[in-house]
This record gives structure tokens, C-alpha cells and sequence, in this order.
């Protein structure tokens, strides 16, 4: 039988390179998580933890300067998983949302357990963050 977490994470670019088998590995990590209207999830300035895919619902990201709204299918946090640095950005569900939530320490023990997913995701994020800043690749 197959697991819906596979398909929801399969369509999350961070995770996009990843293989069936890496993606049962992460998926066996990820809880489905209930997340009532107005709860903020991360704030600017502030180290956090958690990495979230968008199930229903919306949450907006607000980074002081611009504010966006998130749906079905974004995520956000994936940096705060590599790094125990500060937020760029605060993050409040608009509705009642169901999410797929990677603690920082389930992260962190994916990361161990496995160098090939490891430098994926490195990968990922890089590009996310070169995307997000406008950074020359190379």
C-alpha cells in the first residue's frame, strides 16, 4: 500500500532529487501535523527548528520588508534546519492548516544517518537560497 507522505514530500523541490528509497527513509521521520488559524510558527530574528509542507491551508511569511502567502504544496524552514541561526522571516497560519512537520532533530538525524541525502538537500537549499537572493551561480 502506498504512503501518501511519499507523494506530498515527492512533490517538495528540497526533496526532489532524492530516491524511493531516501524518500521512505525521510518519510518514516515526518509527522502529520494539525496546526490551528493565527499560530505563528517562526519569528524573524529568532533561531527555530521545524520544517513544514503546506497540506491545506495558508500561512503567510512576512520578512519585514515583503509579505507572502504560502498554500498548498510550499514549504518553508529548510534552512533552519542546517543552521541553528536566526529566522529571515515570521510565519503565521491565515487558516487551520495540516502540515508535514521534519523537527530539527529528526532532520538532524536524517542527516546522520544518510551522507546521499545529506548533500541533496545541501544542494537544495543552496539553490533555494541562490534563487531568493539573486546570487550568481558558480
Amino acid at each position: 500500500m502506498a504512503d501518501p507522505r511519499l507523494d506530498r514530500l515527492r512533490a517538495v523541490p528540497l526533496f526532489a532529487g532524492c530516491s524511493d528509497q531516501e524518500m521512505r527513509f525521510i518519510a518514516s521521520h515526518v509527522e502529520d501535523v494539525d496546526i490551528e488559524s493565527g499560530k505563528t510558527l517562526c519569528r524573524k530574528g529568532e533561531s527555530g527548528g521545524d520544517f513544514f509542507v503546506i497540506l491545506e491551508g495558508k500561512a503567510e511569511v512576512d520578512t519585514g520588508t515583503t509579505k507572502k502567502t504560502l498554500g498548498p504544496g510550499d514549504f518553508f524552514g529548510e534552512i533552519a534546519l542546517i543552521d541553528d541561526g536566526p529566522r529571515t522571516a515570521t510565519v503565521r497560519s491565515v487558516t487551520a492548516m495540516r502540515s508535514l512537520v521534519l523537527s530539527h532533530d529528526q532532520f538532524r538525524d536524517v542527516l546522520r544517518q544518510n551522507a546521499d541525502i545529506t548533500v541533496k538537500v545541501l544542494r537544495a537549499v543552496t539553490e533555494r537560497l541562490r534563487d531568493a537572493t539573486a546570487l550568481p551561480s558558480g
